[in-house]
């Protein structure tokens, strides 16, 4: 059980369980119940099973440009439904660790503990998320559905190098994509990154199909997830 550190993290939590009880996609997690106990709020999730994409790199190191273009593609299809409902869903925190490969090969979202719907966001201040993979405008406490466009691009990125984003070359505020690739990726989808990364969030690709138009290779058709998958007891927060 983890201990909240501020009102903040009780804001959070209890936004997580809020929003999560409205979703329903086979590549975000389905949220089951939550509950208090001893002072701590439990979450209890949809159990997904697989590897997380921090856990495939640590191990086999940088990612075939196939698969990359496997997690795009799934990648595309969440954000769609996240930021196609009527309030927008905005993860904020999309990184390696936060995204797991099932044994199918289709890849799902998890951790959504700094979600947050769009309508919410009006006047907030709070700033979530992870260096590196943050867009720039998360820094000013702004968070767009463009901004996991932002972090897809980067985890996209760590995937294809091996290399955390922050340490690759920048120009300015702008990750350096062709230098980072070295080419390790075609230039279809070394542009598509490119337009995910895009610092200025009014100029950056709105969506990962858009991103992805005009990339030559077809994105691998993700197949459908598994079924039987069973709950889970997320860590809890102190209230």
């Amino acid at each position: 059980v983890r201990g909240a550190r501020s009102w903040k993290d009780v804001e959070l939590a209890e936004r997580e369980a809020r929003v999560l009880a409205t979703l329903d996609h086979p590549l975000v997690p389905r949220y089951l119940e939550n509950f208090e106990e001893d002072g701590a709020l439990y979450l209890v999730m949809e159990r997904v099973e697989g590897e997380t994409l921090e856990a495939i790199r640590k191990r086999d190191g940088a990612l075939p440009e196939a698969e990359v273009r496997r997690f795009l593609a799934c990648a595309d299809r969440a954000l769609t439904y996240l930021h196609g409902r009527g309030s927008p869903v905005v993860h904020r925190d999309l990184k390696p660790s936060n995204v797991v490969r099932r044994p199918d090969g289709s890849y799902v979202f998890v951790d959504f503990g700094a979600v947050s719907e769009s309508l919410l966001r009006r006047g907030s201040s709070t700033i979530v998320g992870t260096m590196g993979y943050m867009a720039p405008e998360q820094f000013q406490g702004r968070a767009l559905p463009a901004s996991d466009v932002y972090a897809v691009g980067a985890t996209a990125l760590a995937a294809l190098t091996g290399v955390e984003p922050e340490t690759l070359p920048h120009k300015g505020l702008r990750v350096d994509v062709r230098a980072a690739l070295a080419g390790r990726a075609s230039p279809e989808l070394a542009a598509s990154l490119e337009r995910m990364l895009e610092p200025d969030p009014d100029l950056r690709a709105p969506s990962i199909g858009a991103a992805l138009e005009g990339v030559a290779a077809s994105v691998a058709s993700v197949p459908p997830p598994p079924q039987g998958t069973a709950p889970v007891v997320r860590a809890g927060r102190a209230l």
